[in-house]
């Protein structure tokens, strides 16, 4: 069992070799972190009986379980976010293994590849890839969106002609495998 604080509470991790002996042992010891809001993560499938066990476990400890997450929900760690205070100009190109942030323009002739969102505090005109890993929820956020090419983990949109009408922040995400381009209202 691996645990991890979080805002309000403490997230714990069970997995196969866990047993409700071995865990006892380890809550005699700490058993004021039971007493807390409790998110358990299962990291691969477990028995019944060991996740009950748990469950009972806070619940006596006077705590209160949130969230059972499956083996499908366990969070992916993000990577660090690079931020860039200015217009990138033909030919530049920005890899980042999280989000990318950009404060100016991104020019046509350069690009921007982020493994999460990528967002444009200015005009993007160049080539843009979120989710470059596979992240499927990731987006693309700019003031103005008139790119040749998107990219959203695995999809591909090519320049279309009603984004040049548009008026205000644009976003781009995936919906139903493709990429939608969508005026930001909130």
């Amino acid at each position: 069992m691996k645990t991890r604080g979080t805002r309000g509470g403490i997230l714990l991790s069970l997995d196969a070799r866990d047993s409700v002996e071995e865990l006892e042992a380890i809550w005699e010891e700490h058993a004021e972190l039971l007493a807390n809001k409790v998110v358990l993560e299962l990291s691969e499938r477990l028995p019944w009986s060991l996740v009950a066990a748990v469950v009972e476990r806070i619940e006596a400890a006077g705590g209160e379980v949130l969230e059972l997450r499956p083996p499908s929900a366990v969070v992916r760690t993000r990577g660090e976010t690079v931020v860039i205070a200015r217009t990138l100009r033909s030919g530049s190109r920005v890899d980042a293994s999280g989000s990318a942030v950009i404060l100016g323009d991104v020019n046509a002739g350069s690009e921007v590849v982020a493994e999460d969102d990528i967002i444009v505090i200015g005009t993007l005109r160049g080539v843009a890839h979120a989710g470059a890993s596979g992240n499927e929820s990731a987006f693309i956020w700019a003031q103005r969106i008139l790119s040749p090419q998107l990219r959203i983990a695995g999809a591909l949109a090519q320049a279309g002609g009603g984004a040049a009408q548009a008026s205000g922040p644009e976003v781009a995400q995936l919906e139903g495998g493709q990429i939608v381009l969508r005026r930001w209202d909130k």
